[in-house]
């Protein structure tokens, strides 16, 4: 135990603290990806390191495992070609791997699912840039539309810009300082600098924000790994390795679209804050274009809300073909086989019947047409006789139908009555 706290130390000291001077979206999204993949990695030595009880649990799920197979083979419970047991040799040494190198995990799965999208992006849109990139865009913008609001707000409350009604008023608010100068905040021609201040939070939550709780998501998943990789041994506890990955998945393609929202966020946002800078050197603040900005960063936040819905809708349609009803594992008991067994042996009974009844009454057709010299008489039972012409045709109908099931008459007396009328 002790051993494992000093590793854990060791991990968590490369990551650094958050820096209040930087950008706050790219320090925020730098900060968990360490603290990730140093929980990520400590997680994974403690839950399969010697001694530990996971261990122990691995190596019993596996031998039960096994011996499932062997029993149903021995027993003939089923059989197994070489096709179908490569399937499941190859699923024991997969389980293997995943959970007992921590190199393995991390190329196959933990690489994958936090590289991947980024890789994703790299290959759809290489103007984007790398996530790190889009971040400082985001970090800059988000500061220039402070700084411009605070110098909105100082040029406001000069008292050349104050009216002389208002004068009087603005006088006895209280001083803010704001980058170093003191001003005299006017709330009546505060519109414009909320308007920015708030499109500022909105743009980093939209951005840094999704990519922060996706890769918390995924953290938390990743870190969960190879419990539900011993689950999907079993076919009882499989459809948890599929929920599983299907959340892993979920969380690994939504930082791919927030990416792409926020490259497109900001290159929109640009060239009107760019604007706004000229005009505000010139003492001139435009209303419409702090709006513009606001209706854009809302737009972005809207998308990146629905990010999650996409996301889910795409993975939701993915599943994963174990070929759960001819797994040796699955304890169910054997009637079903047994019913696939017995309605076969049923069908070939019924083609055998069938043909004897129309090898009767192909002869007997073949026979009442050579002539009445040569027509053979086929002695009928008494209970024929004696019956109407009505129960006759019904008896007819009857045991004409002859459906997949046993077979139950013979019909070559019927069908020479019916000959013989």
């Amino acid at each position: 135990m002790a051993k494992h706290q000093d590793r854990n130390a060791r991990l968590m000291a490369k990551c650094a603290a958050i820096n209040a001077t930087a950008g706050s979206a790219e320090t925020m999204v730098n900060t968990v990806d360490c603290y990730m993949q140093s929980t990520v990695q400590a997680g994974y030595a403690n839950l399969l390191g010697p001694g530990s009880v996971f261990g122990y649990a691995l190596t019993i799920a596996l031998t039960i495992y096994v011996a499932i197979v062997g029993y149903r083979l021995i027993f003939g419970r089923s059989s197994l070609s070489m096709g179908e047991m490569a399937p499941r040799m190859l699923l024991i040494g997969a389980v293997l791997a995943l959970t007992s190198n921590w190199a393995t995990y991390q190329i196959l799965v933990y690489d994958v699912l936090t590289d991947g999208p980024q890789e994703i992006v790299n290959a759809v849109n290489p103007s984007a840039g790398q996530s790190s990139s889009v971040n400082q865009r985001v970090d800059m913008l988000s500061g220039r539309m402070v700084d411009l609001a605070d110098a909105w707000t100082e040029f406001d409350a000069r008292p050349e810009n104050i009216a002389p009604d208002e004068a009087k008023d603005a006088a006895a608010l209280p001083p803010t300082t704001a980058a170093g100068i003191t001003a005299i905040i006017a709330p009546k021609d505060s519109l414009g600098p909320n308007m920015l201040m708030l499109s500022a939070l909105l743009l980093v939550l939209a951005s840094a924000g999704v990519l922060v709780v996706a890769k918390i998501i995924l953290g938390l998943l990743l870190l969960l790994g190879p419990i539900f990789a011993v689950l999907g041994l079993f076919s009882v506890t499989r459809g948890l390795t599929l929920g599983w990955a299907r959340a892993a998945v979920l969380m690994a393609v939504i930082p791919v679209m927030a990416i792409m929202t926020a490259a497109g966020a900001t290159a929109l946002i640009e060239p009107v804050l760019t604007e706004m800078y000229v005009s505000a050197n010139q003492g001139i603040f435009s209303l419409r274009a702090a709006l513009t900005i606001l209706v854009i960063v809302l737009i972005t936040v809207a998308v990146s809300v629905q990010l999650f819905r996409i996301g889910r809708t795409i993975v939701g349609g993915w599943t994963l073909s174990f070929g759960s009803q001819s797994l040796p594992d699955n304890l169910h008991s054997p009637v079903p086989t047994m019913a696939v067994e017995a309605q076969g042996s049923q069908m070939v009974y019924n083609e055998r019947m069938q043909n004897m009844v129309s090898a009767i009454e192909r002869t007997a057709l073949a026979s009442s047409s050579a002539g009445t010299s040569n027509q053979r008489a086929i002695m009928l039972p008494r209970r024929f006789e004696s019956e109407t012409i009505s129960n006759r045709k019904d008896d007819m109908k009857t045991d004409r139908r002859i459906s997949r099931g046993r077979v139950t008459a013979v019909r070559a007396p019927i069908k020479s009555i019916r000959n013989a009328a």
